[in-house]
Formats: C-alpha cells, sequence, structure tokens
C-alpha cells in the first residue's frame, strides 16, 4: 500500500514538474519578446518605486530607522522619506500613481540601457532575467530530481548535487540582486525632487524581491542537500554491510 502511495505522489510531482518546465519555456518566450519590443521606437521607461528606504542595504536602512523610532520614542512603522506630493512633470521625468510608491518615467534613448533594466527587473513588468533564469533552472533540475526517483531508491548521489546546485543558484541570484542595484543607479539619471535625501535611482525597486526566494531558502536547501548525501552514504554502506 505504501508503495503504491509513494508511487501515485511521484506521478503527480513529475507531472507538475514537467508542468513548470512548460511554464518556464512559454515565460522565457515572452520575455525575449519584451527584449525586442525594449529595441523598438518607444523609448519610455517605467519604473517601481519604493520611497522608504534606499534599495541598496535596505536591511540596514530599516534596522537604523527602528533604532531612531524607539530612541525619539515614535509610534512604528513610521514612512521614511516620503514624497511630500505627487509631482506629475518635474523637469524631464513623471512621477505617477501613489506619492509613496509611484512610478518613475522618464525617456531613456539607448535601447541596451532600456533592456538592461528589463533584465534586471527594474521594469514595472513583473520580468526579468533572474527570475526566468531561476523558474527555468529550478523547474529543470526538479524534474531531472524526480525522474532520478524510484520506489526501490529513492535517494541518490545525483540528487544531492542537483539539491545543492539549487541551493547555490538561489544563493548567487540574491547575490546578483544587491549588485544590479548599483547598475541600476548607474543606469538610471540622477532625478532629485524634494523630500528626497537621495536620488531617485536610489529608490527603484526590482520585481524579484517578491518573486525571488531569499538567501535563507538557499542557505536551508544546502543544509538538505548535505543531509541528503549524507543519507545516501548510510544507505550504501548498510546495503555493503548486509
Amino acid at each position: 500500500m505504501a508503495f503504491l502511495h509513494f508511487s501515485n505522489m511521484l506521478r503527480v510531482g513529475l507531472s507538475l514538474a514537467a508542468l513548470f518546465v512548460l511554464g518556464a519555456f512559454l515565460i522565457s518566450c515572452v520575455f525575449i519578446v519584451r527584449s525586442f519590443d525594449s529595441f523598438a521606437d518607444k523609448q519610455e521607461v517605467s519604473l517601481t518605486l519604493d520611497t522608504n528606504d534606499p534599495n541598496l542595504f535596505s536591511t540596514i536602512h530599516a534596522v537604523k530607522a527602528g533604532y531612531e523610532d524607539g530612541r525619539d520614542d515614535k509610534p512604528l512603522p513610521r514612512r521614511r522619506y516620503p514624497l511630500p506630493k505627487l509631482q506629475a512633470n518635474v523637469g524631464s521625468f513623471e512621477l505617477l500613481a501613489d506619492p509613496q510608491a509611484p512610478l518613475l518615467r522618464y525617456q531613456e534613448p539607448n535601447p541596451w540601457k532600456r533592456w538592461t533594466l528589463l533584465c534586471l527587473g527594474a521594469s514595472d513588468q513583473e520580468l526579468s532575467l533572474a527570475w526566468v533564469l531561476y523558474f527555468a533552472l529550478g523547474s529543470w533540475l526538479l524534474l531531472q530530481l524526480l525522474l532520478d526517483v524510484t520506489p526501490t531508491t529513492p535517494f541518490t548521489f545525483a540528487n544531492a548535487r542537483r539539491l545543492r546546485g539549487l541551493g547555490l543558484l538561489v544563493l548567487g541570484l540574491d547575490l546578483v540582486q544587491e549588485v544590479a542595484y548599483l547598475m541600476v543607479r548607474a543606469l538610471v539619471p540622477a532625478f532629485q525632487t524634494p523630500g528626497l535625501a537621495e536620488p531617485l535611482s536610489h529608490y527603484v525597486r526590482f520585481s524579484t524581491e517578491t518573486t525571488l526566494p531569499g538567501w535563507e531558502v538557499g542557505v536551508l536547501l544546502l543544509i538538505i542537500a548535505a543531509v541528503y548525501r549524507r543519507g545516501v552514504e548510510l544507505s550504501q554502506e548498510a546495503e555493503l554491510t548486509i
């Protein structure tokens, strides 16, 4: 009975993994189409902002803000660096929508800069090269992992390597995101607006902040991979002993 239950769960997992791989292919096609659009005649760039904290090392800024709020006995949470009002046209750029989370729009004549902003996930189109790679590679590794699993041999060294690879992928993408913020600060003009201490480029947010797992998930996957590998070693040692 347990054997049938495991086989059924394995078939369901394989079906889902195959759907993920298909979805990754379709998303990759959409990203390619968006990339071509970046090189089209439309020069407008639309970026999502979060004016509470600068994007680089935002955790440090949040901790500092919390300390200052507690020291000054101010209620939490307190909005940091709010825009005083919505400004529709300021020089060569526009701020649209909610003043606390506006869209920054401006004209960027360089198509390579527009494409790079799309790849980084700075565009408001909820798509990025990092997310496409994570979803595609993660789905492929999951499919290969399940294909390598059988009711008689559920644990293999190859799957331990796949789990480790997925963990390193998550950690690598999390690190790349911090570097990407430096690139955004260099690519986006240093637009200034009253009420913000730093240029608007320091408040651009990536779509990957909500679609990619954090470094904690990567560390957890590495730990699981190490435990998994040790389980395979113990299993093989037990078979040799018998």
